[in-house]
C-alpha cells in the first residue's frame, strides 16, 4: 500500500512539473534511462522510462489540442527516417507474436519521438544547460554505483567474465553508455568559462573514464578509438583533440598501475579470450544470415527474432538476448529494404553533422558540438558489436543528436536573424 502511494505521488509530481515546464520532460527521460529495467511494485511492474515518455507525449498532445502551444514545428532531419519507419511497418505484417512486434516498434518510435521533442523544446541556452547537467547527473550516479560494483568484484575475486552491474545488467552496454557521455563532458569542459564548472566537469570525467576502463569492454575500447580517430580527422584544432586524447590515455595508464587491474585486463583481452569472442560473433552472423535467407527483401518480421533463432542456433545466450549487432538484427528482421532505409537515415544524419562542422568553427559552442558528435559516432560504432536499443541507450543517443542539431540552429539564428 505504501509503495502504491509513493508511486502515485511521484507520478503526480512529475506530471505537474512537465505540465508547467514541458522541456523538463527530456531531463526526466535522461534521469530514467539507467532504470530502464523494470521496477517491481507489489503485483505490478513499472517501467519508469516508458511511463515518463507517455506522460510527456500526452501533455504535448493536450496542449496542442487546446491550442495553447504547438511544439511540433521543427522537423529537421525527420523526413529522413520516414522510409525506415515505413519498412518497419511493412515488416510488422510478417511478425508472429503481436506483443513482441509492438514492443520493438515502440522502441524505435520512442527514439524518433525523443529526438523530435528535443529539437522542438530546447530553443535557448538555458534549457540546453539544464538538459546537459541532467545528463551529467545521470552519468555521475551511474559511475559511482559502477565503481562500487567494480570494487566489490575485486574484493570477492570474482572471474572477469561473471560481471554484473547495477545499471544495464552487463558491462558492454554499461561501458557503451559511458562512451556516449564522456566526449560530451570533455566538450562542455572545454567551452566552459567558469573555473568551478571546469573543476566539477574534470572530476566527473576522471571518475567516468576510470570506471569505463575498469569495465574491460573490448567493444567499447574499440568504438572509442574509432570515434576519436574520426573526430580528430574532422575537428579544426588537432592540438586540442590530441591534448584530450593524451589526458584520456594518461588516466588509462594510471589505472593500469594497479596489479589486480592489470591482470584482470590481460585476462579479458588475451588472445584466447579474443578468439572465443570472435567465434561467438561469427556464430551470431551465421545464425542471422541463415534466418534471413527466405525473407531477404522484407526480413522475418520485426520482433520475430526469438521464434526463429531456436531453429538456427543451439547457443542459449543468443536465444535469450539478441544477435549482438544492431545492423545485423535490423537486416534479419526488416530485410534488405529495412537496412537500406536505416543506412539512408544514418547517412543523412552524418552528412548533416559533418557539413555543419566548418560553419561552426568560430562558434563559442564549437567544442561542445564536437563532443556531441563524438558521442553520436561512438554509439554507431558500439552497435556493430551490441544492440543498445534494448537498453534504452538509444534514447540518450536521440537526445544527444537532437542537441547537436539545436546547436547548429543556434548558430544559424546568430548569423541570419532576419530569417528567424
Amino acid at each position: 500500500m505504501i509503495s502504491w502511494i509513493i508511486t502515485i505521488a511521484v507520478v503526480c509530481i512529475i506530471t505537474s512539473v512537465i505540465f508547467c515546464k514541458p522541456y523538463l520532460g527530456i531531463a526526466f527521460v535522461i534521469l530514467s534511462i539507467p532504470f530502464e529495467g523494470l521496477v517491481d511494485s507489489g503485483s505490478i511492474s513499472i517501467y519508469p522510462l516508458e511511463a515518463i515518455l507517455a506522460i510527456f507525449g500526452l501533455i504535448c498532445i493536450y496542449k496542442l489540442i487546446v491550442g495553447k502551444e504547438n511544439y511540433f514545428r521543427n522537423t529537421r532531419l525527420m523526413c529522413c527516417c520516414i522510409p525506415f519507419v515505413l519498412c518497419i511497418m511493412l515488416s510488422a505484417m510478417k511478425s508472429i507474436e503481436l506483443s513482441l512486434t509492438a514492443k520493438e516498434i515502440v522502441r524505435w518510435l520512442e527514439l524518433f519521438l525523443i529526438y523530435y521533442l528535443t529539437i522542438n523544446f530546447i530553443n535557448d541556452e538555458k534549457k540546453m544547460r539544464i538538459i546537459l547537467y541532467s545528463m551529467f547527473l545521470a552519468v555521475a550516479m551511474v559511475s559511482v554505483f559502477g565503481a562500487i560494483n567494480i570494487i566489490s568484484f575485486f574484493k570477492t575475486n570474482l572471474p572477469v567474465g561473471e560481471r554484473d552491474f547495477f545499471f544495464f545488467g552487463n558491462a558492454n552496454p554499461f561501458a557503451s553508455y559511458l562512451n556516449l557521455i564522456i566526449p560530451v563532458i570533455l566538450g562542455m569542459m572545454m567551452v566552459s568559462a567558469l573555473l568551478w564548472e571546469r573543476i566539477v566537469l574534470g572530476a566527473l570525467a576522471f571518475l567516468s573514464i576510470i570506471v569505463w576502463v575498469l569495465t574491460f569492454s573490448k567493444s567499447s575500447y574499440l568504438s572509442f578509438l574509432l570515434s576519436i580517430a574520426l573526430v580528430l580527422f574532422l575537428a579544426k584544432s588537432k592540438k586540442r583533440v590530441l591534448l584530450v586524447l593524451a589526458t584520456f590515455f594518461a588516466i588509462f595508464a594510471i589505472t593500469l598501475l594497479f596489479s589486480d587491474i592489470r591482470e584482470a585486463l590481460m585476462d579479458r583481452v588475451g588472445l584466447q579470450t579474443l578468439l572465443i569472442s570472435l567465434g561467438f560473433r561469427a556464430e551470431c552472423y551465421s545464425a542471422g544470415f541463415n534466418m534471413v535467407r527466405d525473407g531477404l527483401v522484407f526480413g522475418i518480421g520485426i520482433g520475430s527474432y526469438p521464434f526463429y533463432i531456436m531453429k538456427f542456433s543451439t547457443n542459449s545466450y543468443i536465444t535469450q538476448h539478441h544477435l549482438h549487432s544492431l545492423y545485423l538484427q535490423i537486416f534479419v528482421e526488416t530485410g534488405f529494404l529495412g537496412i537500406s532505409a536505416f543506412v539512408f537515415w544514418l547517412v543523412c544524419i552524418i552528412k548533416y553533422l559533418v557539413n555543419s562542422l566548418k560553419p561552426l568553427e568560430d562558434f563559442r559552442h564549437y567544442w561542445l558540438f564536437v563532443g556531441l558528435m563524438g558521442g553520436v559516432i561512438a554509439y554507431l560504432f558500439s552497435n556493430f558489436t551490441d544492440v543498445l536499443v534494448v537498453h534504452g541507450i538509444h534514447l540518450q543517443w536521440g537526445i544527444m543528436l537532437g542537441l547537436a542539431v539545436v546547436l547548429i540552429q543556434f548558430r544559424e539564428k546568430e548569423k541570419c536573424p532576419e530569417m528567424v
